[in-house]
């Protein structure tokens, strides 16, 4: 009997093939336990011990199960057996997360390995059965990684790559994008060019397998088009035939698409409210919370933005999937929220039922169903009608049961007390660890469900805004999905949480701390939240890394692998509408009738109408506020008749029970007020007017306009905007501002209270009630023309600091650590490191240029920042800087980094052509090379066209083999700063992506340790790289090999010749040899020291006298000179190992030799192109004419005569005038991209 056979006998049922319609089927930890006891004693496992709780009955199994399954031996498949009965246990249950941990923890570095073979079947259960297990499995690991800080949801992406792209939507998404990137194309274009753009729908177009005839007599009319500066491309002239051999053809560029930059807003709350009328209809009205306010502005700039946020509209019980499935509602899983507003997502709007919380009935009858999705659709007209007139806005729909305990509980009754610091308000709930961890788990369910959503939504150019404390884990479960999208956080709220937070409730605390490290940019609202945050991230995580700033104010924290930006940026209101509504004459007069209610008709002179308005919350400190009023009339009696205090707290949150406290203490002690303080005098007074409803904006407006003191003493806010609105609309009133609000902190941190002036009144202790009571009679008697003269100083600063600044200086790039910043380079190691981190930007240009990702724009501005930052190290007008090397007194070095500005200059101004939307702007981008051009524009349209003439002739090569240094790039004063730019990295991936099939790199740099692959920033793939001559080469991470004709001893005399020289370059006078060109190299098989730079600036004399210190030295440890050769270059001294068979130095030509050999190549087959600059590659072009005679083409970027001649008589000899100089690598690059350019049309042509 088979293992197999087996293991069915003594299973009822095998996990995951079980019909979860039956209750009497569900698995429970019982049946597990039996289960799991079975497969033990199968694979002879049974001294595993089995008793104490269940959870560590698990434990002891699994690592027993793993441990059989990892031995690939006989009882392997049952013990995978037995892992997929805990899985099963786990996805079926919400309460065995503690059992899915462990099933994680024991997995360890298999895990890849165990979901390979466990999807399917996982998959296979939802197919089959109806079961919702994929779900369920994404999200326990989500949750883990949550709690743990891991990311094992990658583990699960990295081995079912479709699962994530099935979760996201990435196919859908990526044709909603083409079909929009299309539709503008088609905008642009003449309708010739359009019908070629069409064939840009996919990023890898498939080569069309035609006759060679057919093909090669289309590429023989294909011209090719290069405008001068004065010229312009006629992109709309539909005049001449359509089968004009010499259309220009629309390209769009080396990149498919560009779609602009969004911003995604994704917020708890909505920015509108929704009303349903008595008619049926839904009425949606844009909403006036604070969130609006504060990103309206930004949102509203562009109808593409987005705006995702809960809007009430959730699954309940009562309304399962099931039965929804079964009304033809919605499909098996939860719905989505894709975009409305977007092709790709209206049709599908049909599918989404939306439930609304206010109207909540079941559905008895037909008629009552056919009215419930009647009402639905209503209300998805009422959603796109609104989207078509503003930014887009989404509803994230969650479950019900989820969100009143994700809002109403955690969010509501733990979190944001805590922040607060008042912890006297924390729901007693969570004392229980056990309704904690519930609540947590409901809180990371609705943050996933908001990170789907925002993730699904989002394109990698947008920006994605997460607001507030409601959605903290949002960016952490964002990076798992989708690493590649800018998501930054800003927290409306204080961070002022205590110890007991972190110890007390560290289920929640510490991976809040991590997630908010997982945004790319963090935005605080004041210094003292983001030191708090500082502080807490100081002790526990301890291993975070915390830069600062000082320039930009702003702290980068590395944790984890990954950076987070940190700022400050007090939010502020949108002052014209304010303004507009205080300079309204009917407001004006409003507000004189207003103040008439208050305090009668003829109030004393010196009285004051004091204003407060909040939200009735603990935070706002109305019952301190009361108590001191109470006490302000106890101080001061003479104030009795004269001073008002109107407070309008707007009730919320009464189904809280701390909310409904607070309250109805607060309104006691106003009715006590009002019952202990009467005036004889003024019969009609009362000293408090007590409002909780809240005001129309008009309405308050007046109010502001009427009081004569604003009170906002809140015990702690994020910023409390109701300060900014008071003084902008009245800037003569006096304000009382308690240190609790952010505004205070804004205001002080500006110098508007200090020493010498108090701009207003200040309450430090909110509990002290005879300070609290000082500071309102302070305002009370102050006289008007001091009060209007601090009013107007806090209304000026208001004015200069709106919301539009706010929000601009929150998306602006320049403050994220993902921008090279503006600093000073004062030593060599500076400008190293500089060149170093430009690599990185320009390596990630290529690829998302080369992936029709688009830009952003942090990429440009650090760019531009590290082009000025060398620039301002410069002597003035010149590009000639002077570093320190190693201390104060060592030698400077000198360097002329004319090449290296020229090149930020082309990238800057390649992002410039490769941002917009013209369909030429690859031409474009090669035209305006010609400016910069040392022979003149005609000179080099005349060379690029030779090269693309020759091209052209080849039609396609099988090899590609180029030096880089001279050729692809032009030389830099330091091998270290050689960094090749983004333009040229995109044009020579691309040239080897259509224009040929084996490329290579052959260079005689090393290839580490300041080579060639430190300076380059093409992705892996397009070029094998041969390092050392071709002595070392690299094909991918995995795959490297070596000449191995070099003996150990070889390598020895090579080590202790190079530490000589080292020694050597330690001295003063031959320091300066360690900075200039290359430096000094040790390569496998030589070793190159510059002797001489680019730009000639080392004296004939100091060139000859080091050339001889090197011989010497060489001659010191080879006297014979049977093992070492030295040549001398131009710019360098090379000494070389002889070979062991012919006594002659190893060349690039050597190094072809040992690439075919090594890769089974047939150099006399298919054509050759070759790319050089120098002596050193002659041999490559020698080798390749020995092989192939016929079939090599070449191209020299040169301008020396001997030189080229060299080259043309070399062809001569093998009757091959295949060749063309070039005196620039721009050219050459510029003849590479007008080849691959006609290579996409032509596919085109082929295809239609």
């Amino acid at each position: 009997m088979t293992e197999t056979e087996v293991l069915s006998k003594i299973t009822i049922e095998h996990p995951f093939q079980k019909n979860r319609k039956k209750d009497s089927n569900v698995t429970n930890e019982e049946t597990t336990i039996t289960d799991v006891k079975r497969i033990l004693s199968i694979i002879n496992e049974d001294e595993v011990k089995c008793d104490g709780s269940f959870e560590k009955m698990i434990k002891n199994s699994l690592m027993t199960l793993v441990s059989v399954w990892r031995e690939k031996k006989t009882h392997s498949e049952v013990a995978f057996e037995g892992l997929l009965i805990v899985l099963e246990l786990c996805l079926q249950n919400n309460g065995q997360q503690p059992v899915f941990s462990t099933l994680i923890e024991a997995l360890g570095y298999h895990s890849v390995q165990f979901w390979k073979s466990a999807i399917p079947i996982v998959f296979n259960s939802d197919l089959t059965y109806g079961t919702k297990y994929r779900d369920a499995l994404l999200f326990n690991l989500t949750l883990f990684d949550v709690n743990s800080g891991r990311s094992k949801l990658k583990e699960l992406f990295a081995a079912d790559p479709y699962l994530q792209k099935s979760l996201l939507g990435v196919n859908a998404k990526r044709f909603g994008e083409q079909y929009h990137s299309l539709q503008r194309r088609r905008s642009k274009s003449s309708l010739l060019q359009s019908e070629e753009s069409m064939s840009e729908l996919s990023e890898d177009e498939t080569d069309i397998v035609v006759k060679c005839s057919k093909e090669k007599q289309l590429r023989r009319h294909r011209s090719i088009h290069i405008t001068s500066s004065s010229e312009s491309l006629d992109k709309h002239d539909d005049s001449g035939d359509d089968n004009n051999v010499n259309t220009t053809f629309s390209t769009g560029g080396l990149t498919s698409q560009y779609l602009k930059k969004r911003v995604i807003n994704v917020s708890n709350a909505p920015p509108v409210s929704l009303k349903k009328e008595k008619t049926g209809e839904w009425e949606i009205k844009q909403g006036s919370g604070g969130l609006v306010s504060c990103v309206d502005p930004v949102m509203s700039k562009d109808h593409e933005n987005m705006w995702l946020a809960n809007l009430g509209m959730n699954i309940n019980k009562r309304n399962s999937s099931c039965d929804l499935t079964n009304k033809g509602l919605i499909v098996d899983n939860p719905p989505t929220t894709n975009t409305l507003g977007l092709p790709l997502i209206r049709q599908q709007l049909a599918d989404v039922l939306f439930h609304v919380l206010a109207d909540d009935e079941e559905v008895e009858d037909v008629s009552d169903k056919n009215k419930g999705v009647k009402d639905d659709l209503s209300l998805l007209g009422v959603l796109n009608n609104y989207n078509k007139g503003n930014y887009k806005l989404n509803p994230v729909i969650v479950q019900e049961d989820d969100y009143n305990v994700y809002y109403g509980g955690i969010s509501n009754g733990l979190i944001w007390p805590a922040f607060h610091n008042l912890e006297e308000y924390i729901v007693k709930i969570y004392d229980d660890p056990l309704t904690l961890n519930d609540h947590w788990c409901a809180y990371v369910r609705v943050n996933y469900q908001f990170a789907i959503d925002a993730v699904r939504n989002s394109r990698p150019q947008d920006f994605i805004w997460i607001h507030d404390y409601h959605l903290m884990l949002t960016g952490m479960i964002m990076q798992n999905l989708d690493p590649n999208l800018e998501v930054g956080f800003f927290l409306h709220i204080p961070f002022q949480p205590s110890d007991e937070f972190f110890t007390k409730y560290s289920i929640c605390s510490l991976p809040v701390l991590r997630g908010l490290l997982k945004f790319s940019k963090v935005g605080f609202q004041t210094h003292r939240d983001r030191e708090s945050f500082i502080d807490y991230i100081k002790k526990y995580l301890p291993t975070a890394q915390i830069f600062f700033d000082p320039k930009t104010d702003t702290h980068t924290i590395t944790h984890e692998g990954t950076n987070s930006s940190l700022g400050v940026f007090p939010v502020s209101i949108k002052n014209e509408d304010f303004l507009k509504i205080a300079k309204d004459s009917r407001i004006i007069e409003k507000s004189l009738k207003q103040r008439e209610i208050v305090m009668g008709k003829n109030p004393p002179k010196d009285s004051n109408l004091i204003f407060s308005v909040e939200r009735f919350d603990y935070t706002k400190g109305i019952k301190e506020k009361l108590l001191a009023w109470m006490h302000y009339f106890k101080k001061y009696p003479e104030r009795i008749g004269k001073d008002v205090l109107l407070q309008v707290a707007v009730t919320n949150r009464r189904s809280v029970d701390t909310y409904r406290i607070y309250q109805d203490e607060c309104l006691e002690i106003a009715e006590q007020i009002n019952g202990t303080y009467k005036s004889s005098e003024y019969p009609n007074w009362k000293p408090l007017i007590f409002s909780t409803d809240g005001l129309p904006r008009e309405s308050l407006v007046a109010t502001y306009l009427a009081m004569d003191i604003g009170l906002v003493t809140p015990k702690k806010d994020g910023m409390n905007l109701v300060v900014k609105e008071m003084l902008v609309c009245n800037p003569h009133a006096g304000l009382v501002l308690s240190t609790g609000a952010g505004s205070e902190i804004q205001f002080t941190n500006a110098g508007l209270y200090s020493n010498e002036e108090q701009t207003y009144k200040r309450v430090v202790n909110m509990f002290d009630i005879d300070e609290f009571a000082d500071a309102i009679y302070k305002a009370a008697i102050e006289s008007k023309e001091v009060r209007s003269a601090h009013g107007k100083k806090l209304n000026e600063f208001i004015m200069a600091n709106d919301i539009e600044r706010w929000s601009s200086s929150f998306l602006d790039p320049a403050w994220s650590h993902q921008v090279i910043k503006l600093s000073d380079i004062k030593t060599l190691d500076d400008f190293y490191k500089l060149m170093m981190r430009t690599r990185d930007i320009r390596r990630q240009i290529v690829e998302r240029v080369l992936k029709g990702i688009p830009i952003s724009d942090h990429f440009s501005i650090s760019l531009i920042n590290a082009k000025d930052s060398l620039l301002h190290a410069c002597k003035p007008g010149t590009t000639q800087i002077i570093l320190q090397t190693d201390g104060e007194e060592s030698t400077p070095a000198q360097l002329d980094i004319a090449t290296e500005v020229k090149e930020f200059e082309r990238d800057i101004s390649f992002l410039e052509f490769a941002l917009s939307d013209d369909v030429y702007n690859v031409e474009l981008f090669i035209d305006s090379l010609q400016s910069s051009h040392s022979g003149g524009a005609e000179q080099f349209r005349m060379e690029v066209s030779a090269v693309a003439d020759l091209f052209y002739d080849a039609d396609h090569f099988e090899y590609f083999f180029t030096d880089r240094d001279g050729t692809l790039k032009s030389y830099s004063c330091t091998y270290q700063g050689s960094v090749q730019p983004a333009y040229s990295g995109v044009i020579q991936a691309q040239f080897a992506r259509r224009c040929a099939q084996t490329c290579c790199i052959v260079t005689t740099s090393p290839m580490l340790q300041i080579g060639v692959l430190d300076v380059s920033t093409i992705p892996e793939g397009y070029y094998y790289f041969g390092a050392s001559v071709g002595r070392d080469w690299y094909l991918d991470p995995s795959n490297k090999f070596r000449d191995t004709t070099i003996s150990p001893d070889d390598l020895h005399l090579l080590d202790i010749i190079f530490d000589a020289i080292s020694a050597m370059l330690r001295e003063s006078k031959w320091k300066r040899f360690t900075w200039i060109g290359s430096g000094l190299q040790k390569h496998y098989g030589h070793i190159t020291l510059a002797h001489q730079d680019v730009f000639s600036t080392v004296e004939n004399e100091q060139v000859l006298l080091l050339d001889k210190e090197i011989k010497n030295i060489v001659r010191e440890h080879d006297p014979s000179g049977e093992r070492i050769m030295i040549k001398l270059t131009e710019t360098d001294i090379k000494i070389f190992l002889k070979t062991s068979t012919s006594g002659e130095i190893f060349t690039k030509g050597d190094g072809l030799t040992l690439f075919a050999k090594k890769m089974g190549f047939d150099l006399s087959k298919g054509h050759i192109l070759v790319c050089g600059d120098s002596e050193s590659d002659i041999p490559m072009l020698e080798t390749c004419l020995k092989y192939n005679h016929d079939n090599v083409y070449t191209v020299w970027v040169s301008t020396n005569e001997t030189l080229k001649e060299k080259v043309a008589y070399l062809c001569k000899i093998y009757n091959n005038d295949r060749y063309a100089f070039v005196s620039c690598p721009e050219v050459l690059l510029g003849g590479m991209a007008q080849a691959t350019i006609r290579e996409i049309n032509i596919n085109r042509s082929l295809a239609h």
